[in-house]
C-alpha cells in the first residue's frame, strides 16, 4: 500500500511538473505561430502588451492569454480602434500543442472588450481586416496555424458598438456580459446563450427605438452548420420590465442572403411593462408610477433580406383603456386608446404602411386626439394626419411630477393635413390639403435649471398649404420682451426635399432687449465681472431667406447700451444683411448698412458702411477695441465726432477682426475735442519749448483716413492752434508705433527768450558778415517727426535733434532762421555787390569821361 501511494505521488508530481513545464516548453513557438499568424493574415495594426501560457488554471486545456490587446484599422479606419480588450484568453487543445501541426481553439474569453464595429457610407466595414490569400485553395486548411473547435465562448463587461453608415443603423450595448456553449464541431447542436446588458441602444434613421434599455436575455438556439440555419428554442428575453418571446427560424444559406421566418409577441402584457421602454418615465419614480390597462405586441417576420428584398413583415400595436397616474399628485392620464400597424406585404420597401387610424387620451379631462397614416415612403410619400386637442399645462403637472420646474398655460391644437410629397414638388398646393392652428394663451415656464423664464401671454399660428402665419405673438424670455408677426413660407417644401429655401417675413418689435441675458447665464456673469465678453462665432443658418423689420427701444449687447434701435434685417445666403439699421450709442447715432457672412464659418467676414454721428470720444475708446488700438490719443481727448467709414475685415473666433485683414477708409469730422495729456502731444512742446501745445483744442477737424495691413494712414490736414499752424500728416500701427510728418509755423514770441536771443545774434552777425538789414519774421517754419512709440516718442526736428532741452530748440530755431533767411541775405549781397559795382563802373566812366573831353579841350586850343 505504501508503495502504491509512493507511486501515486511521484506520478501526481510528474503531472504537477509536466502541467508547469509544458507552457514553458511550447511558449516560443506558439508565440512565434501566434505572431506569424497576426503579422500574416491581418491588414491592421495589433498589439499586445502580455503574453502568458498556463495549463493549471485551465488544465485539460492549454491556456493562451493576451493583455491589453488593441487593434488599430488602417486607411479609411487609421482614427479607429476595432477592439481594445484587457484580457484575451484562448483554451487550446493540448494534444493539438504536443502534436505541434494545428492547434484547436476549444474556448474563447473575452475581459472588458470594448468593440467598435463600423461600416462607412460606401459600405466598407473596419473588420473587414484579413488580408486577401492568393495561393490558398479552397479548402485547404494546411496553412492554417489554428482551427475553431468551440465549444464555449464569453464576454464579461464588453461595450459593444454597430456603427452601420450605410443603413443608417446604429447599435450599442454597455456592460455587456454573454455566454455560449455547444459543440461547434458538430453539424447538429443546441447552443445555449446567455445575454444581459446594463444599456441597449438601437437607432435607426436617427430615430432612438430603444435608448438605453436594460436586457436581459435566454435564448437556445439549435445550430444546423451545414445548412447555415439557426432555430430558437424555447426563450425569455425582458426589456426593462416587457418581457418577449420569439419563435422561428434564421438561416443563410449562401453569401448574399439571410431567410428569417419570425414570430414574436407580448400579448396583452401590463401597460406598464411597455411604459418601462420609455426612458423619461422608466427613470423618473417609475416604481411609484400606477399604471393600469392593458398593452399588446405581436409581430410576423417572414422572407428574404438582401441588398434588393426585405422580408415581409407585419406589426401590431395596442393599449386598451390605459390609464398613468402618479400617486402623489391629483390627475392622471385617462382612457388612453392606441392601435397602430406597421406592415408590408411583398418585400417591397415602398409597399410599407404605417396606420394609426385613431388613438385617444385625456390629461385629467382634456381630450387629445389624433390619427396617422402613411404610405409609399420611398417613392411618392403619402400622410394622412390630424391633431386636436385643449391641453391644460397647469393641469398636466399634477399628471407628470415635475421637479423644481413651474409650467403653466393652455395650449390648442387642431390641425389636418392629406395629400403627397409630389404635389408639394410640383407646387401643386392645392392638392396638399394642410389647415388649422394652434393658440397659446398665459403659458409660463420657469424652474431652478431654465436659464431664464419665459412667459408668452398669447401667440397664434394658422396654417395653409403655403405658409404659416404668425400673429399677436406676445413673449418675454427673462428682461427681454418681445411682439411680433409675420409668415413662413414655402415650408411643406423645407421639410419634405433637400436644399429649399424657407422664406419669411417678420415684424419684432420690444421695448427692451437684454443679449447679454438671452446668450446664457456664463455671458452675463463674465459681462459683469470682465471688460469683455469672449465672444464665438455665430454660423447663420443655410437655405433661409427671412426679412425683419426690427424696432427696440433699448437694447443691451456686451458693454453697448443701445437706445432706439431701428431698421431691417435680411438673413440670406448664410449671410446677414444690414438694411439702414439705426442705433443710438456713445453718444450718439450709429447707421449702418452692410452685411455679416459665414459662407465659411471658420473665417466669417464684415463688410459694412458706418455712419457715425456726433459720437463722445471717450464713450467711443471705452467700446470699441479699434479705437483703443488705431487710435489711442481718443483717450486723453474729449469731444464728439462724426465720421463716415466704409469697413471690412475677417474675424477670428472670437468675432475680433483680424487686424492685418482690415481694409477700411473714411472721412473723420473732429467737431470738438480737448486733448490733454497724450504723450506724444507733450513732447513735441517740450522739445519746441511752445507750452501752449501741450492742450490741444480742435474745432471743425476734417481729414481723410483709410486702415492698411494694420496701419492708420491719416491724409494731410491742416489745424490751428493757438495760433500755430500745423499740416499733419502719417501713420501709426497696433503695435502702437508711429510715423508722422509735421510741419510747423510757430510764432517767434512763443519760442520763449533763449530761443529768440540766439535767433536775434545769429541774424545779426549775418547782416554784419554780409553787411546786410535783414530783419527776422513774426513766424518761424520748423518741420518736425513724430517716430518711436504712443508711450515712448521720439521727437525729430528736421534741422536738429533736439531731445526737449531749451538749448536745442534755440539750435534748431537759428537754424530755421538761417535756412528761411539765406535766400533774401544772398540776394541782399549781391544787391549790395550789384550797386557797388555800379557805381565803380559810372565813376570811372565818368573819370575817363572828364580826361577824354579834357584832352579833346587841349589838343582843339593847340590847333588854334
Amino acid at each position: 500500500m505504501k508503495k502504491v501511494l509512493i507511486t501515486i505521488a511521484i506520478v501526481f508530481a510528474v503531472l504537477l511538473i509536466s502541467a508547469a513545464a509544458v507552457p514553458y516548453l511550447f511558449k516560443d513557438q506558439i508565440v512565434a505561430k501566434v505572431k506569424s499568424v497576426i503579422n500574416e493574415k491581418v491588414n491592421a495594426k495589433v498589439d499586445f502588451k502580455e503574453f502568458d501560457l498556463t495549463l493549471i488554471r485551465s488544465f485539460p486545456k492549454m491556456g493562451i492569454r493576451l493583455n491589453d490587446l488593441s487593434v488599430v484599422g488602417v486607411d479609411s479606419f487609421a482614427q479607429d480602434t476595432l477592439a481594445n480588450i484587457k484580457q484575451l484568453q484562448l483554451d487550446l487543445n493540448l494534444m493539438s500543442v504536443i502534436k505541434g501541426e494545428t492547434y484547436e481553439i476549444n474556448a474563447v474569453s473575452l475581459q472588458e472588450p470594448t468593440i467598435l464595429a463600423k461600416v462607412l457610407k460606401s459600405g466598407k466595414a473596419n473588420w473587414d481586416i484579413m488580408k486577401p490569400d492568393s495561393t490558398a485553395k479552397p479548402g485547404d486548411t494546411a496553412s492554417t496555424a489554428f482551427k475553431a473547435a468551440l465549444e464555449k465562448y464569453s464576454i464579461e463587461k464588453g461595450k459593444i458598438t454597430y456603427d452601420d453608415a450605410s443603413l443608417n443603423f446604429f447599435l450599442q450595448a454597455e456592460n455587456l456580459n454573454h455566454s455560449g456553449k455547444g459543440n461547434f464541431t458538430q453539424d447538429i447542436f443546441t447552443l445555449t446563450t446567455l445575454s444581459d446588458i446594463e444599456k441597449l441602444t438601437v437607432k435607426y434613421g436617427g430615430i432612438p427605438y430603444l435608448n438605453g434599455v436594460i436586457l436581459d436575455a435566454s435564448l437556445p438556439l439549435e445550430m444546423d452548420m451545414k445548412q447555415m440555419k439557426f432555430t430558437f428554442g424555447e426563450n425569455k428575453i425582458k426589456l426593462n420590465e416587457l418581457v418577449l418571446s420569439a419563435v422561428g427560424y434564421l438561416a443563410m444559406p449562401n453569401q448574399t442572403d439571410m431567410v428569417m421566418d419570425l414570430k414574436f409577441d407580448a400579448q396583452q402584457s401590463d401597460l406598464k411593462n411597455f411604459l418601462s421602454l420609455i426612458p423619461a418615465i422608466y427613470a423618473a419614480n417609475f416604481k411609484d408610477m400606477e399604471a393600469t390597462g392593458k398593452f399588446g405586441v405581436d409581430g410576423v417576420v417572414k422572407g428574404t433580406y438582401n441588398e434588393k428584398t426585405i422580408p415581409t413583415f407585419n406589426l401590431n400595436l395596442g393599449i386598451v383603456n390605459g390609464k398613468i397616474k402618479y400617486p402623489s399628485l391629483p390627475s392622471a392620464i385617462n382612457n388612453i386608446q392606441v392601435k397602430a400597424n406597421i406592415a408590408n406585404p411583398d418585400g417591397v420597401l415602398d409597399h410599407t404602411v404605417v396606420n394609426i387610424p385613431a388613438f385617444h387620451l385625456e390629461f385629467g379631462k382634456a381630450p387629445l386626439d389624433g390619427r396617422l397614416l402613411v404610405k409609399n415612403p420611398m417613392s411618392d410619400p403619402f400622410v394622412d394626419m390630424a391633431l386636436k386637442g385643449n391641453l391644460d399645462l397647469k393641469q398636466l403637472t399634477t399628471i407628470f411630477p415635475l421637479k423644481d420646474m413651474t409650467i403653466s398655460g393652455v395650449l390648442l391644437a387642431d390641425v389636418q393635413a392629406a395629400g403627397r410629397k409630389s404635389s408639394i414638388d410640383k407646387g401643386q398646393y392645392q392638392d396638399f390639403k394642410a389647415s388649422g392652428q394652434m393658440q397659446a394663451t398665459n403659458f409660463v415656464y420657469a424652474g431652478k435649471n431654465v436659464p431664464m423664464p419665459v412667459s408668452i401671454p398669447s401667440a397664434k399660428m394658422t396654417f395653409s398649404p403655403k405658409n404659416i402665419t404668425l400673429a399677436n405673438l406676445s413673449a418675454k424670455l427673462g428682461k427681454s420682451d418681445f411682439d411680433a408677426n409675420g409668415s413662413i413660407n414655402n415650408y411643406l417644401n423645407y421639410v419634405f426635399k433637400k436644399n429649399q429655401l424657407l422664406e419669411g417675413t417678420f415684424n419684432l418689435a420690444s421695448n427692451y432687449i437684454d443679449v447679454n441675458e438671452l446668450m446664457g447665464p456664463a455671458a452675463a456673469e463674465e459681462t459683469k465681472s470682465k471688460e469683455e465678453v469672449p465672444l464665438t462665432v455665430f454660423e447663420v443658418p443655410a437655405n433661409i431667406n427671412f426679412n425683419m423689420a426690427l424696432k427696440a427701444n433699448q437694447l443691451k449687447y456686451d458693454k453697448y447700451d443701445i437706445k432706439n434701435a431701428r431698421g431691417a434685417l435680411q438673413v440670406k445666403d448664410r449671410t446677414v444683411y444690414f438694411k439702414n439699421l439705426g442705433l443710438d450709442m456713445v453718444g450718439g447715432t450709429v447707421r449702418m448698412n452692410g452685411s455679416y457672412a459665414t459662407i465659411n464659418p471658420k473665417k466669417p467676414k464684415v463688410d459694412v458702411d458706418f455712419g457715425m454721428e456726433k459720437i463722445d470720444i471717450q464713450q467711443a475708446f471705452n467700446t470699441f477695441n479699434t479705437v483703443k488700438l488705431l487710435a489711442p490719443i481718443a483717450q486723453f481727448a474729449k469731444g464728439t465726432f462724426s465720421t463716415n467709414l466704409k469697413f471690412n475685415s475677417d474675424l477670428d473666433e472670437k468675432m475680433m477682426p483680424i487686424y492685418s485683414s482690415i481694409n477700411a477708409e473714411g472721412l473723420a469730422n473732429i467737431i470738438q475735442a480737448i486733448v490733454d495729456g497724450f504723450e506724444p502731444v507733450t513732447k513735441l512742446a517740450n522739445t519746441l519749448g511752445v507750452t501752449e501745445l501741450k492742450k490741444l483744442e480742435v474745432n471743425d477737424l476734417k481729414t481723410k483716413f483709410r486702415i492698411d495691413n494694420g496701419r492708420l494712414i491719416v491724409a494731410p490736414f491742416d489745424i490751428k492752434v493757438k495760433g500755430v499752424a500745423m499740416n499733419v500728416q502719417g501713420s501709426n500701427g497696433i503695435d502702437q508705433s508711429m510715423d508722422y510728418d509735421l510741419i510747423l509755423n510757430v510764432p517767434r514770441a512763443m519760442l520763449g527768450t533763449k530761443a529768440n536771443e540766439a535767433a536775434n545774434s545769429a541774424m545779426a552777425a549775418l547782416n554784419s558778415k554780409l553787411g546786410t538789414n535783414v530783419a527776422m519774421g513774426e513766424t518761424i517754419k520748423i518741420n518736425a517727426d513724430l517716430l518711436g512709440t504712443f508711450l515712448k516718442p521720439n521727437i525729430k526736428l528736421k534741422y536738429g535733434a533736439g531731445e526737449g532741452t531749451a538749448g536745442s530748440a534755440a539750435k534748431a530755431v537759428v537754424n530755421q532762421v538761417v535756412a528761411e533767411k539765406k535766400a533774401e541775405l544772398e540776394a541782399k549781397a549781391k544787391e549790395k555787390v550789384d550797386t557797388l559795382k555800379k557805381k565803380a563802373v559810372d565813376k570811372a566812366t565818368t573819370e575817363i569821361g572828364n580826361k577824354l573831353k579834357g584832352l579833346f579841350n587841349k589838343k582843339k586850343k593847340d590847333t588854334l
